[in-house]
């Protein structure tokens, strides 16, 4: 089997929604792609680009059903050079969408980040039930 020559360890894992502060500060030379419901005003992180969900009409804003419009500005980031992406509204979006939608646009996340040597989170609570948690695991790690 040929070798490959770019062995780069990328980082694919389901975390407790209290870490995703641990993962935005651990590096701040590394580049952070956060998808979440925080105004992005509330980010005292560096290096950071929020993707703000929110059905507010605002200019920073990503309406909910434009999952599409998540993923491309996620890839549009992650082409610029390895980074850290963190989905911090499987939540959220499993509330708009449905979990069978939402575990499908994680597992496009996870292979764009794959693609672009870039390290994937999603953040889980406890308004995950444990079936949905293992679902989700199984689809990211």
């Amino acid at each position: 089997m040929p070798s490959d020559s770019h062995n780069t360890t990328i980082d694919l894992q389901v975390i407790d929604y209290r870490d995703v502060e641990r993962i935005l500060n651990r590096d701040s030379n590394r580049y952070k792609i956060l998808i979440t419901r925080k105004h992005p005003r509330l980010i005292k992180s560096q290096n950071v680009y929020s993707i703000w969900i929110s059905k507010l009409e605002h200019p920073q804003a990503v309406h909910p059903s434009q999952l599409y419009k998540i993923e491309h500005l996620a890839l549009e980031q992650a082409q610029k050079g390895e980074s850290d992406i963190i989905l911090d509204a499987l939540e959220y979006l499993m509330i708009e969408h449905g979990v069978i939608p939402v575990l499908r646009f994680v597992g496009k996340l996870r292979d764009m980040a794959i693609l672009t040597n870039s390290n994937f989170y999603v953040s889980v609570s406890d308004g995950i039930d444990e079936k949905t948690k293992a679902l989700v695991r199984r689809i990211v790690e």
